[in-house]
Order: structure tokens, then sequence, then C-alpha cells
């Protein structure tokens, strides 16, 4: 049956005027209801052809931005370039963008937030309520002015435009909360009044406290987020049935929740699957002039090269690295396998609760669009009584972390094991990491983070779990002020003799210097200044545990989970120089540190059987009873 082309071609004018009205697309929505062409021409759905092609366009958020938006510059419609169309489209599904800058990121939001107080959801939700989102409130005004521009209420001037009749009075302080007047597809007696409020996530995101929404939670600049905390807020404050979308250029940190959602959002998810659907938008797709050689050659200059992090992250929305990075993601990536029986062991000790928290995860590996992405998978998460173990006697405590490690790590009657420590006080915790030797390849069996505990707890656990491997694990431990007790003890003290950590465990002071002598058994050479021979060259421990580390990386040395602590906390590792020596940086340097321990411990077994001469050891101390 032909289409009445005469009648179609006169109405829809500012649609067709702006180039949005697509009669096959109109035929596709028609044909979704069972409806026909010359049954809508004599109205008996009981709706004009005119009415139906107001609510086509008002069901889309594309179709809608395209019609009534317009560009702030030049006054022309609104236009989305073929790569934003897609996300748009898919406003249904919760979304994450990893982009690059100047790509459409916040045109996109201001798109949304318009469709959705004016149209109420495209007619699907009466009294929409959406929560716009960001790290600071800068990150937040240029969204609301390009808001409050497009109603015509901008800076205190009112000019007229295509939905100026949809603005209400907003409300400005102490944060801004924009209002829209729409009709009500619940109850078309009442009008729908859509609210977005506007929200700087702050330090702890407590100005998203109160805020319950219903209908988008978009937050920009997702990635400046560094603490868990500010997500969790707003995530809360998502009601259900709330789309949600983040927003970001990536900075290279891997350590934030915004990175975690890029890992495990997927590429052209399916709308009826659950989970986030992964956006990649790039400079480089913008059509010319927007991007040409000219720009591209811009760009390289500004930002230094192709390869550097700035042109990675701003023009292709890459994570790329960090700053400096120790051990960029690209070395570290290669050694990085499935490990089935890997466990990740989380203790967390509450005296004012008498609590004590076990959190036990294994790691699986899974590939999502070739890209390797770990997913934690959880085998045990529950509270047992502090008391009992923090005040019982020794035996006690031994059994008690005997019996919550030996359900989820099997041990080993043989075997050669490398153990690294790094002990931390009851605000700092402590990060064990333990791996087998199979022929040159270090593989990680299972990593223990503890918070919370006191000397005598961390004694306990150390000795539990060495028990569980028969004795056998070599052990690296840091002479901190924690360390210095711990060590002692375990080599000292009567009631850990069985244990024989004097023959296997070793303190180092990062801060103390050693012979470079690598694991291939090769010392590092310099010139002597003073006689002109050559002689082994010393460095700081942490520094040359630091290079070890790295070279055994590169050569492919380590079998490591994707453990996304442990890979972040290592890639975001970074260096600057200092007067001789790099200077490391100390934030979230636990899990690196007990690497690096285990590195130290395994080069001083090579050197001289593990015997020290700076820290305790058989034959310098005599045991004592405790």
């Amino acid at each position: 049956m032909t289409r009445p082309v005469l009648k179609v071609d006169l109405v829809g004018a500012q649609m067709r005027d702006r180039g949005v009205y697509d009669v096959d697309q109109f035929d596709a929505w028609m044909a979704e209801r069972g409806w026909g062409w010359r049954a809508l021409e004599r109205g008996d759905y009981g709706i004009t052809i005119d009415e139906a092609l107001l609510v086509f366009t008002f069901e889309c958020p594309l179709r809608w931005a395209e019609t009534y938006l317009f560009e702030p510059d030049s006054g022309e419609p609104y236009k989305f370039w073929d790569y934003q169309r897609p996300s748009m489209l898919a406003w249904d599904q919760d979304v994450v963008h990893q982009d690059g800058a100047e790509c459409g990121k916040t045109r996109e939001i201001i798109a949304l937030v318009a469709w959705a107080g004016c149209t109420s959801m495209g007619g699907r939700v009466a009294n929409p309520w959406s929560l716009v989102a960001a790290p600071q409130q800068t990150h937040l005004d240029e969204i609301i002015m390009a808001i409050e521009e497009q109603f015509g209420a901008s800076d205190g001037h009112s000019s007229k435009t295509l939905i100026q009749h949809f603005w209400m009075k907003p409300k400005k302080t102490p944060h801004t909360m924009h209002r829209f007047l729409a009709p009500n597809p619940i109850n078309p007696d009442r009008p729908s009044i859509a609210r977005t409020y506007y929200r700087p996530g702050g330090h702890d995101g407590e100005a998203f406290r109160g805020v319950h929404v219903n209908g988008f939670g978009l937050f920009d600049e997702g990635a400046k987020v560094k603490t868990e905390v500010i997500f969790s807020e707003f995530w809360r404050a998502l009601k259900p049935g709330c789309r949600s979308r983040v927003y970001s250029v990536p900075d290279g940190d891997r350590s934030t929740p915004y990175f975690r959602l890029t890992q495990t959002a997927q590429l052209n998810l399916p709308p009826e699957k659950d989970g986030f659907r992964l956006f990649r938008w790039q400079q480089t797709m913008k059509p010319a002039p927007f991007w040409n050689e000219k720009r591209e050659a811009d760009m390289i200059r500004r930002f230094g090269g192709r390869n550097t992090p700035g042109f990675q992250r701003n023009v292709l929305g890459e994570h790329g690295q960090s700053e400096n990075p120790v051990w960029p993601w690209a070395v570290m990536l290669p050694n990085v396998v499935d490990m089935p029986g890997y466990r990740v062991i989380k203790l967390h000790a509450d005296a004012e609760a008498d609590t004590l928290t076990i959190d036990v995860r294994g790691v699986k590996l899974v590939l999502n669009e070739g890209r390797k992405v770990g997913e934690y998978e959880w085998h045990q998460d529950k509270s047992i009584p502090l008391h009992d173990i923090l005040r019982g006697d020794d035996a006690g405590r031994r059994k008690a972390f005997r019996d919550i490690l030996r359900t989820h790590v099997p041990g080993a009657g043989q075997g050669v094991f490398w153990a690294g420590a790094d002990l931390g006080e009851r605000n700092d915790p402590t990060e064990i990491i333990l791996s087998e030797e199979v022929g040159t390849v270090l593989h990680d069996r299972v990593r223990i983070h503890a918070k919370g505990f006191p000397y005598h707890l961390q004694e306990e656990l150390i000795a539990a779990l060495d028990g569980l491997f028969n004795h056998l694990p070599f052990w690296g431990a840091d002479l901190g002020s924690a360390g210095t007790t711990v060590v002692k003890n375990l080599i000292n003290v009567d009631r850990f003799a069985a244990c024989a950590f004097e023959d296997r465990m070793i303190g180092f002071h990062f801060q103390q210097n050693v012979d470079c002598v690598g694991e291939d058994g090769e010392a590092l050479e310099e010139d002597d200044t003073r006689t002109g021979e050559r002689k082994t060259t010393h460095a700081p421990a942490k520094h040359w545990a630091t290079q070890c580390i790295s070279a055994r990386m590169q050569s492919g040395g380590y079998a490591m989970a994707y453990d996304n602590e442990v890979l972040n906390a290592m890639a975001t590792q970074t260096a600057r120089p200092g007067a001789k020596w790099p200077i490391y940086s100390k934030q979230d340097d636990h899990i690196p540190d007990a690497r690096r321990q285990q590195m130290l411990r395994r080069l001083r077994s090579l050197t001289d059987d593990g015997v020290a001469h700076d820290v305790f050891a058989v034959g310098s101390v005599q045991r004592r009873v405790a």
C-alpha cells in the first residue's frame, strides 16, 4: 500500500527543516505498533499523523535533541556525529564512556537531561528525577550553563527557544536543581514536574546523600574519583530502574572505580543483557575539519608525540600508563595468566566491634573484546568473634588462623616457595605475597591483606601460613617499626621454634645498601673513583629489588593472576629522579613493597645461602622464652 506522501509532507515541518524526519524510520516505528498508514490517516488509532510524528520524536532522545536543541555558537540545529548516535540510542542501558577529549561527552549529557525533563523520559516515567554528578563543582558548571542556554535562561537573560515553555524557575542554593514542566504520561490531568540535581562528589560523596532519582544518574569526569566512597554514595542515590552513565577521559590511574568499570563493561552489549555497555570515542573518529592531518599534527606537537600518555589519553581515549611508571602496564600484562588456584584472603580485625571479617576470593581471567580482564569470584565472606583470637592463648590463635586459611589454601609438602611481607601497624595494612618457583617462573599462590592486626596476630598469621606449606617458604620482611618486632619474635621466641624461621626468614631495610647482583648471579660493576679498578655497584635495597623485578617481568618470569588490586598497585607505582637514586612514590605501595621483599630474599639466597649479617639470624642471637 502506498504512503500518503503529500499528507506526510505537510506535517513535521520542524523535523523536516532540520533533516531529522525519516519516512523509513517512521514506517518502522508504526510497524512496531501494528499500525498502517491509511488507518492512521483516517484516525482509527485516536491520533493524527501530526500527533504520531510528535510522539515518534519525543520517544527517542536522539530525534528529539536534533529537532529541538540548537548549537550555541551558530544557532544551527543540534547534530550528532555518526559515532555518537549509537550511544544516544542506548539511553535505556547502563553505559560507561572511555573517550578522548572533546569527543562529545558533555553534548550527550545536555541532550539526555533536557530530553528526560521535557518528555518525561519519552512518556515512560512521570516526574523523572535525574542526578548529574562530577568530582568538583567546576566540572558541573559547564553543563548547567549549557542547559540554561538551551532553555533561554542563561545569565539571567531570557530568550526565545523551542523548549522554553518547559522551563521552571530553578533552585540555585546550596546546589543547583533544574525543574521542567511536562505532560504526565501516567496521570494526564496533572503535569509532570521533572528535577535534575547537580552535585559535586567532593572528598566523600556527602552531597549525594538525600538524593534519590528514577530517571538518569550521570557521572562526568569519573576517572578523577579516587576514593570508593564517592561512587558508593552515587550508586545508592539511584532507585531501581534508574539508568546510569559514567563518562571520562582516562588519566592512567588503574586503581580507581572508573578503571574497573571500563574493564568490566562490554562493547556492543545487547540491550537484553545485564551489565555496562562500553563506548570508546576517539578524536580520530571526528570528521574534517575537526580531525584532519593538520589537527593530528597539532596534537602530536602539543602532547610531545603519539606514544606519550597525553596523546594516548586525550586523543585515543586509552588508559595508557601513569607518568614515569616503575612497571608499565605493557610490561606486566604478559605475565598475567589464568591462575584458578590463586586466592586473595582479606582479614579485617575490628576490636571495637569484636569482629574479624574474612573475605576470600579467587580470580577468573576472561577476554573482553580481546582484552584480558580479571573477575573476582567470592568464596567466603563472613565475620567471626575477634575476642577469642585476640585474647586467647598462643595455641588457640595458631589453630584459629590455620583453620581460616586451610579451607582456601591447599599448602604444599614439597617445592620451593618465596614469600614477601610488608608488615603494618594497626591502621596500616599488612600485605603478604607467597609464590612457588616452578622452573624459572614464580607462580603466585596466595595474597593476604590484613588490617587492624597487632603484632602478635601478625606473627601467628605468618606462622600459620608457613605451616600450611610445611615450613618450606623463604621469607623476606620489611624492618619497619612493625617488621622489626615481628621478625625478631618469629626468629627468637620459643613458641615459634618449630617453624625454624632463623633458617629461612630475613628482614631488610629498604634504605640499606646491597650488592647489585642479579638473579643470574652476575654483579653490576662500576669504576672505583679512587683506584680505577672495577667494583660491584652498591644501591639501596628498594631500588635494586625494583630493578630485578623489572628484569624478571620483562623476561616473563612471573605467573600472576589478574588480581586487580595487585596490578593496579604495581602499575601506579611511579618514580622521580633523586640525587643519585630514583625516589619511589609512597602512595598505595604495600603490595609492591611485599613483592620487593620477596625479591630481596631470593637475591640473598644466591649470594650467601640466606645468612644475613644485619638482621636477626641464628648464631647472632639466642632464643628466649616468650
